[in-house]
């Protein structure tokens, strides 16, 4: 496997960082009102309110950056930059058809918490959506690296959906992100996630044939994004 670039090292060094920062924000459960009673300079005040307002979203287009590069890497820069562009705009599409319609996911709307908005749906949602489904490909693809085309698209599915899971409490009690009009998640949700996720693998993923050479990063991204999740969780428990 070739070396890394330069950007590469950088990009993940960031994303390490802030994902630092962020579980020590949360377990520490320090909010704005925490960080008013600082004695800091009043410009200092501002920038660090600005990052704990913003903090989730720069994590995720971290994370974002960080898995481009590495679709890149095992796949070519003209493949990964066509998945990238299918995944964001197929799930933005679904993701306003959800928040508008209720149809699949089950009826919910986003707030105002979770960065800048195109329509109905915040920008980092499909970014989020091509995080998760190119990374639990490629640990699929790691793990199992002879599956069919069809065998390794449900199992990544299926990661995608745990991984949803995991993320609805943080999202929905902890950072009030999303509410879900009858107060919990339903089951349709995560039939749904399953089911796209599998098929926008299945159809649009570069084929069996560009197997993933072994990275740590979808373990990485995957692993400590879900580590956020649960200590946002036990912050409030």
């Amino acid at each position: 496997m070739k070396r890394w670039t330069l950007l590469e090292k950088i990009l993940l060094g960031a994303f390490l960082f802030w994902f630092t920062c962020g579980l020590i924000f949360t377990l520490g459960r320090i909010g704005p009102a925490t960080i008013a009673a600082w004695p800091l300079p009043a410009w200092l005040h501002a920038f660090v309110a600005l990052c704990v307002r913003t903090g989730d979203p720069l994590l995720i287009l971290l994370a974002f950056a960080n898995t481009h590069l590495l679709a890149a890497r095992q796949w070519g820069a003209a493949a990964a930059r066509r998945w990238a562009l299918f995944v964001i705009l197929l799930s933005l599409a679904v993701e306003t058809l959800g928040a508008m319609t209720g149809f699949p996911f089950g009826a919910y709307a986003y707030t105002d918490r979770f960065g800048p908005v195109l329509g109905v749906v915040p920008l980092a949602i499909p970014l989020a959506w091509h995080v998760v489904l190119t990374n639990a490909l490629f640990l699929v693809r790691g793990v199992a690296p002879h599956l069919p085309r069809w065998g390794e698209a449900l199992a990544a599915g299926f990661v995608a959906t745990l991984y949803d899971a995991l993320l609805e409490p943080f999202a929905t009690s902890v950072k009030s992100y999303w509410h879900w009009r009858d107060g919990s998640v339903p089951l349709q949700n995560y039939v749904a996630w399953l089911v796209v996720s599998t098929l926008l693998i299945h159809t649009f993923a570069p084929t069996v044939a560009g197997r993933a050479d072994r990275d740590p990063r979808p373990a990485l991204i995957l692993g400590l994004t879900g580590v956020l999740f649960v200590a946002g969780i036990y912050s409030i428990s």
